[in-house]
Order: structure tokens, then sequence, then C-alpha cells
């Protein structure tokens, strides 16, 4: 069994009168049930409860979220993951609460970066209501691997995720596809090392109807391609794009940036990033830089300052962001 804890800390500014402070707590347990049972192999048990806590509401007029961890309110102890997967040699099966972040949108470089948008595209998280952070979804998630540089996922989710705050706790256990349809997601990836190390995904999700509903649908695509790595430094570029044909709230989104590691630390315990996009959601266009860098002081505790340039329509802001993690595996 493994218990992990992580603790997040940002802290805002946008160099004048605004500021917030916001926490983000997670306790993860990965249970193997072979650890209970040891006939049962290949069988995992997995639990994450999640708090959200901040001082302010949020400084930025921003439509996309400049702080991944940040939301409008905050969020007592709430249940992130409860669920089992199993593996049957190239292929895993997961049943239970369920959330986006954890299966899409989480690789190597975009990981580095603050912006939400860069942790799940803004043609999926406003076009849908789906389990989308910090909600979750009861969910089936599908992963299967023909070979090693092959990867197919998918997933079907409960049409809306519920908020624990506006409805009745349990509410979020909730599947009921003829009131709320099924949000479906599906990933096809391929990697490669032969000219650097590649990662390339091509993505799919639509809205199956409820009540009252209408269907709709998202296509992505994702790049992340290492131009160079000798062991101690690398630097890589990544590409996005999302498309929503038929949406009324966000049609595309588009973004690039670059990715540097160990240019200014010995053990290579640094990681650079800047990161652009545009999106237009609700009519209003929106433009964001962000550049960050990652030290990892010890083998527990980070910190990453980071700037943000906002431009949402005719308004502009200036953010400055400073985050510290902690995280413990036992």
């Amino acid at each position: 069994m493994s218990l992990t804890l992580d603790y997040t800390t940002d802290l805002h500014s946008n160099f004048g009168d605004k500021y917030n402070w916001v926490n983000f707590l997670s306790l993860t347990v990965d249970l193997p049930i072979e650890k209970i049972i040891p006939q049962w192999k290949n069988g995992i048990f997995y639990l994450q409860l999640i708090n959200l806590t901040k001082i302010n509401d949020r400084i930025a007029e921003d439509i996309q979220v400049f702080s991944n961890i940040d939301d409008d309110r905050n969020l007592p102890v709430n249940l992130f993951l409860l669920g089992y997967t199993h593996q049957w040699g190239k292929v895993s099966l997961y049943g239970g609460m369920q959330n986006v972040n954890e299966d899409y949108f989480a690789t190597p470089y975009t990981q580095l970066f603050t912006n939400s948008s860069a942790g799940i595209f803004t043609t999926i998280s406003e076009n849908f209501q789906c389990a989308n952070y910090p909600l979750s979804a009861v969910g089936l998630h599908l992963d299967y691997k023909p070979v090693d540089n092959i990867q197919l996922k998918s997933s079907l989710y409960n049409g809306i995720a519920y908020d624990p705050r506006d409805n009745n706790f349990f509410d979020i256990f909730t599947v009921n596809p003829r009131r709320d349809g099924i949000f479906s997601i599906s990933e096809l990836s391929f990697s490669q090392t032969k000219f650097g190390s590649g990662l390339y995904s091509l993505g799919i999700a639509f809205q199956i109807p409820g009540k009252g509903m209408s269907s709709k649908y998202s296509l992505w695509g994702a790049v992340e391609q290492s131009l160079f790595n000798n062991g101690r430094k690398e630097f890589g570029m990544l590409l996005h794009s999302g498309f929503a044909p038929k949406s009324t709230e966000c049609k595309y989104y588009f973004a690039a940036g670059g990715y540097f590691s160990g240019f200014l630390s010995k053990l290579n315990a640094d990681k650079f990033g800047f990161y652009v996009n545009i999106t237009e959601i609700d009519g209003v266009k929106e433009y964001i830089l962000e550049t960050t860098w990652l030290l990892q002081i010890l083998d527990i505790i980070a910190i990453q300052p980071t700037y943000h340039y906002i431009n949402t329509g005719s308004k502009h802001t200036h953010i400055g962001l400073f985050r510290v993690l902690f995280s413990i595996t036992t």
C-alpha cells in the first residue's frame, strides 16, 4: 500500500492592490488487493481526498484560470477518486469516481505550467459539464497498450459532474444517463525515441444527450517533442489545438510553448517553460502568456515562481504567482 500526501500553496498578486492565498491538499491511497487477498492479483483500489481553501476571491477576471488549483469557492474535504482498476495483460479497466484530469492532458511538458488550460483544453472544460477539477463523477476508464509506444484510452462518465457545494453530497455518485446524458472521451497517442523523444496525441470528446440536452463534440491534438536531451539538459516544444465546431461556448483553442530542464542546476533539478495560448469563449477572445521556473529544493519540496500576462477582450492583467509544492509518499 502507498500513501501520498500532496500540499500545494500559491501566493497571487496583481502587482497592485489585489492578492490571494490558495491552498490545495490531497491525500491518495493506492492499495493492491493482493495485500488483503493474496490470490487476487493485478487489482488496485484507489482513494483520493482533496481540500481547497483560499482567503480572497480570484484576483483576475480571466476566463481561463491562471492557477490550476484555484476555483471560485472553497471546497471542504471532498472525494476525488474512489474506485478499482484491474489489469489483464495489455488492458486495464477502472471503475468508480473519476476525474478527466487524472487520465488526459497531463503530459510531461504540460504538467509544468500552472494555467488551467494547459491541463484540460478550453474546448473541453467550457463546453461540457464534465468531471473537471475540482469535481468528479462516476465513470469507467479503459486503457489499452497493444505495443509499448501506442496507447488507446477511452472513458465514459455520467454526463454531469455534480458539485457537493451546491447539491446533496451523495449527488456526486449519480448515474442517470436518461436525465444527464453520458460524457465520453477517448485519446490515441503515439510515442517515439528515434528522433529525440516525442509524444503525439489525438482525441475526441462528445456528449450523448440526456433529457433536454443536445449532442455536441470536440476534437483535439497535442504534440510534445524533445529537440535536445543529453541526460543532463533538455529542451523541447509543445503544440496544442482544440476545435468544437458546433459549440456556442468555446469553438477553438491553440497553444504553443517551450520546455527547458537542467540549464540552471547541475543536478537537473530545475525546469523552465513558456506557454502562450489563444481561445474564444462566449464571443470573448483571451490571450495568455505564462513563464514559469520550477526548482526542486529537496526530494519533497519544490518552489515555482511564475508570471502571467492575460489579455481578456480589452482588459490587460499582469499576475505574479509564487508556488510551493510538498509531496510525501510512504
